[in-house]
């Protein structure tokens, strides 16, 4: 496998995000109550979360996220500073916050509130010089992202699209899905089985050369294109803390993999490993492998003498 990492550039937005551990769903109701450990801050968003994982697994990432003018957002700006990202900011008025509640079976309900971003894209010049010294560009499916889908296809970059739990194709992220070379999306709301969209996907896509669908505690569903579907089982998990940011860590695992060298399927087997390991973290961009750590536990097993 390669040793050097490909250079991506994501795009997306940053939020601040608050996880509250809250036992059960539903929640009863009480005037106050005492979560002593129990609310966890952090930086996250889908674009903060893969581009933390794909920094973890040695990859040079540029992230062109969401920063808020406020003092939230002046502290969600220090905080990438320092994780080792290199960050251009699309400056709001507001950061954009999130609220998690999570049960003590990993379940949650994500609120999320854009505040004063409501509204704001990337600006396609900004954009375009890191696009042109990327070799991979990773859109997640937020409006923010929506004025980049042009310039990324003609970027000469190869064109990742996260949409998330999208419905069919005929959702209004399409326009992110006739833009990617590689095309992510999760099962949980399909209406139709992980093959039977895959199929249509490469039928109806002719630029898409491989889509996986994430499957959560199922595995994930890969197509390449001109080859059959392939059902790749999950990996086993230590723990089940929180499932925030599985599906992110599944996605820059296998672009980890692939852009290393591996085929698509031996990429997704190694990348169900990282995102099982990221089930044992509570927040959306925590709990993520190194490079080192995750070739150990993918390494196969010696032959006995």
């Amino acid at each position: 496998m390669d040793t050097v990492g490909s250079r991506f550039a994501v795009f997306g937005n940053a939020n601040l995000e608050v996880v509250a551990t809250i036992g059960d769903f539903p929640v009863v109701y009480a005037p106050d109550r005492l979560l002593q450990a129990g609310l966890h801050p952090d930086v996250s968003g889908v674009a903060v979360n893969v581009a933390t994982a794909l920094t973890a697994l040695g990859n040079p990432v540029t992230a062109c996220v969401t920063i808020g003018r406020d003092p939230v957002g002046a502290a969600v700006a220090d905080h990438l500073a320092r994780s080792g990202l290199t960050v251009v900011p699309g400056d709001v008025d507001e950061q954009p916050v999130t609220l998690v509640l999570l049960d003590q079976h990993g379940r949650r309900l994500i609120v999320n509130d854009y505040r004063a971003a409501a509204g704001f894209r990337h600006d396609p010049a900004t954009a375009a010089p890191l696009m042109a010294a990327a070799d991979v560009v990773v859109l997640s499916n937020s409006d923010v992202n929506r004025d980049l889908l042009a310039p990324a296809a003609n970027c000469g970059a190869t064109v990742v699209c996260d949409v998330q739990a999208i419905t069919s194709l005929d959702s209004p992220d399409r326009p992110f899905c006739q833009a990617a070379d590689i095309l992510f999306a999760s099962a949980e709301r399909l209406s139709e089985p992980a093959p039977v969209w895959l199929a249509q996907v490469m039928r109806v896509l002719p630029r898409c050369r491989i889509a996986v669908v994430g499957q959560g505690e199922h595995g994930a569903t890969l197509a390449v294109r001109g080859q059959p579907a392939a059902a790749v089982p999950a990996a086993p998990a230590e723990a089940l803390v929180s499932t925030l940011g599985a599906g992110d860590a599944l996605l820059a695992g296998f672009l980890d993999g692939h852009t290393r060298g591996m085929p698509p399927a031996a990429a997704l087997r190694r990348a169900t490993v990282f995102a099982a390991a990221k089930l044992s973290a509570i927040g959306g961009a925590t709990g993520f492998l190194d490079a080192a750590e995750l070739n150990r536990r993918t390494r196969p097993p010696r032959p006995e003498p």
